[in-house]
């Protein structure tokens, strides 16, 4: 009578190839919830944007407004103080949208190299090895990070510059520069015979300067060798400047009545908002440079300096370019600030697109909700582009992971 065979033990890789099967599975159940999820997500937005739609149509049904983006095209019936485009009074609601957008963009750009260039000079001085440069920048920091914007701003405007001079007494800063407490007056270039020519000069200047930049030493050599190609970009740039600026021809501002006549005047509340965006943001992007420049490695300094390193050579080679990927994020942040704080242009009384379209247009034709949705939509593609431009450098400088 033959003996029964027991049958054998698991081998181990039928244990493995167990064991991955139901991992896999488990992967598959948790896609599957995560999509049914997303779904369900996505259902209860798509319900509830149409349930709001739906209760604003019955409330303009019920007033006897119409919805639409038709008055874009009908008269404003005003005109604007300041303006990159032409504006008259006859002009349309859509111009009026589009010279606001060209605002915005004018003074939250102006305002976000302006603060960078001072927060980034202000979070260096922290520091550096002077202990009154560290002393005076601290300072700064904590008297303007303490402080609301909004004062900042009315402060700007009330106090700073209504003290300054009236226009017949107006500062000369000299070459047609003019200061008084109805803004800043400059000289503007004339189109003439020699403008293409000054024009072409001024780019190459500025093109054989960045040339002379990039191919300055990668590697510490003597101090001479060093500064000599940031010298030539130097004198390159200031010498294509100022050869555009003798050909070119200028009109200055000249007093006549009780303002001054030609050139280029800087109203008042754009210098305040400008200002007080600057000054404000500057310090906290100071301490943004600040934390990024103490998070690299101590040890790494000492040897550089060790091997006889320069303190200015060690900031631009060493430490900024490492500080710099922790730098960028919260830097975003700060300008997406800067950005919506442009906003408050409408308590100096500078024409942006809040003060402009979200207020005297909104007024004049009550709509609303169309309104509302266009302003809300450039502020919202501004912070998105900032966004995505961080977050694509960050990755191209981030650390590469194999």
């Amino acid at each position: 009578m033959a003996e029964a065979v027991s049958p054998s033990p698991p081998s181990a890789i039928d244990d493995a190839m167990g064991k991955r099967f139901n991992n896999r599975e488990r992967r598959v159940q948790r896609r599957r919830r995560a999509l049914i999820y997303q779904v369900l997500v996505v259902l209860c937005a798509a319900f509830a944007f149409g349930y709001f739609s739906l209760n604003v149509v019955r409330n303009l049904e019920a007033t006897g407004l119409t919805g639409g983006f038709s008055f874009l095209w009908q008269e404003a019936g005003f005109s604007m103080s300041f303006s990159l485009i032409p504006m008259t009074a006859e002009a349309t609601y859509g111009r009026i949208y589009i010279a606001g957008i060209l605002n915005t963009l004018f003074v939250a750009s102006m305002a976000l190299v302006l603060a960078t260039l001072l927060g980034v000079a202000v979070g260096l001085a922290r520091s550096a090895p002077a202990r009154p440069i560290r002393v005076m920048a601290k300072v700064y920091v904590e008297a303007v990070r303490n402080v609301p914007l909004l004062l900042i701003l009315i402060f700007t405007q009330t106090v700073a510059l209504r003290s300054l001079p009236v226009v017949r007494d107006a500062l000369n800063l000299g070459g047609g520069f003019f200061l008084s407490n109805r803004g800043i007056y400059l000289p503007a270039p004339l189109a003439g015979p020699n403008t293409t020519f000054a024009a072409g000069l001024f780019v190459l200047g500025l093109v054989s300067a960045v040339a002379a930049y990039l191919t300055r030493p990668r590697v510490p050599v003597s101090r001479a060798r060093e500064r000599a190609p940031m010298l030539v970009a130097a004198m390159l740039a200031a010498g294509s400047m100022l050869a555009a600026a003798v050909l070119l021809e200028w009109e200055r501002p000249k007093l006549g009545g009780f303002d001054f006549n030609g050139g280029i005047k800087l109203m008042p509340e754009l210098v305040a908002l400008l200002v007080a965006l600057v000054v404000y943001n500057a310090a906290f992007i100071a301490e943004i440079v600040r934390a990024g420049i103490i998070s690299v490695d101590k040890g790494q300094v000492e040897a550089a300096r060790a091997l006889g390193f320069r303190h200015g050579f060690i900031q631009r080679r060493i430490v900024l370019p490492q500080a710099m990927r922790l730098m960028i994020p919260p830097i975003t942040n700060q300008y997406v600030h800067l950005v919506k704080a442009s906003s408050l242009a409408t308590v100096v009384g500078f024409p942006d697109l809040v003060n402009v379209f979200l207020g005297t247009s909104l007024n004049q034709t009550g709509r609303a909700v169309e309104i509302v949705i266009l302003t809300a939509l450039v502020y919202l593609t501004i912070n998105v582009a900032l966004g995505s431009a961080s977050a694509a450098y960050n990755s191209r400088k981030g650390l590469k992971q194999r």
